[in-house]
């Protein structure tokens, strides 16, 4: 009895040492944040990203290690999107929901021009039920797991051929567009031709007039010095364009729960710096066309929205109002009738 009783504890002893030696291999693990953008390291959500580093690293003193990798080097936004599915990539800042057309067809939605008249409207519909709704519903089912949505802005015309007042405006002019059914019905309800062309290739078809224009946010117009190769900047506020974080589920699901939580928080944290640089940096931004000889001005939006029913109607037509009507009352407006 007391050899079973000696071999008992032994037992006992080497399980608890095993354990022991189980917590500290995994107090002492690291994991390592890789997140990747297509923006220009002066890109207000470059600059989000370099302090939610420092404080992810900082808060977990260290065993989170966050790397960035900017301008597009690990590959287009599409590219990005596939890696954090197949987990080669374990996060990345999408710059606008559109880019999940292929998978999720309903992602056109964020293409119906002037459904938010400023920039509040558009964060509070992002930040409530409908960006819940995007997330449960339509993103996260694509095999991604979204911390939150950050900012790419509102998207305003430039071109070398007129500046932009009213509708008639842009007949016959070429824009560069994304590969956007919505977007290439939108050019061709206003009179103008629409060509697909890859981001990456943008500055070199604008300064070799392969087109004539395109349409951006201020930040990305500017990072990515449109203004040497475009003459007039017309402020149309068409499109609002939201940035999600992404990250690889199995990746989320290793972290310790407390880790999770630091890089959730910091992950809003920085949301509302990226938002503020957006905000803030605006007036400089158009400073900065100005200063390198773009022609500013703004549109008749009331004109513009007119001659968008058709564009909408193709949505409807496939989609339904639902969404449509979530996104409008999340952000404070009334419902389509």
């Amino acid at each position: 009895m007391k050899r079973i009783t000696r071999i008992l504890a032994l037992v006992l002893t080497c399980v608890m040492l095993l354990a022991l030696a189980g917590t500290a291999q995994a107090a002492d693990k690291t994991y390592t944040l890789k997140i990747a953008h297509v923006n220009s390291q002066t890109h207000p959500a470059h600059l989000a990203l370099v302090k939610f580093k420092e404080m992810v690293e900082e808060q977990t003193g260290g065993k989170v290690k966050v790397d960035i990798y900017d301008s597009s080097v690990l590959g287009g936004e599409l590219e990005e999107i596939q890696q954090v599915i197949d987990g080669s990539l374990t996060a990345a800042m999408i710059m606008g929901m559109s880019n999940w057309q292929n998978m999720v067809p309903e992602t056109a939605i964020e293409e119906l021009p002037f459904m938010y008249p400023d920039v509040e409207h558009a964060r509070a519909a992002f930040d409530g039920a409908y960006g819940d709704y995007v997330k449960e519903n339509w993103i996260e089912p694509t095999g991604l797991k979204v911390l939150c949505f950050w900012e790419s802005g509102f998207r305003h015309f430039t071109n070398n051929v007129r500046p932009i007042y009213t509708p008639d405006d842009m007949k016959d002019i070429k824009f560069r567009s994304a590969q956007s059914e919505i977007r290439v019905k939108m050019f061709e309800a206003l009179g103008a031709s629409a060509t697909i062309i890859n981001f990456s290739e943008l500055y070199t078809a604008l300064q070799q007039h392969t087109v004539d224009g395109q349409e951006n946010p201020l930040s990305i117009i500017t990072a990515n010095g449109f203004y040497d190769v475009q003459k007039y900047l017309s402020l149309s506020g068409h499109f609002y364009s939201t940035a999600l974080f992404i990250v690889n589920p199995d990746f989320w699901g290793s972290l310790p729960a407390e880790y999770q939580e630091i890089i959730q928080a910091a992950a809003e944290e920085c949301r509302d710096y990226d938002r503020q640089l957006s905000s803030e940096s605006e007036a400089d931004m158009i400073q900065t066309c100005k200063d390198h000889g773009m022609e500013v001005n703004e549109i008749d939006a009331d004109a513009f929205k007119a001659a968008m029913d058709e564009v909408w109607k193709l949505y409807t037509d496939k989609f339904g109002t639902d969404a449509v009507n979530l996104a409008l009352t999340s952000s404070g407006q009334e419902p389509m009738a």
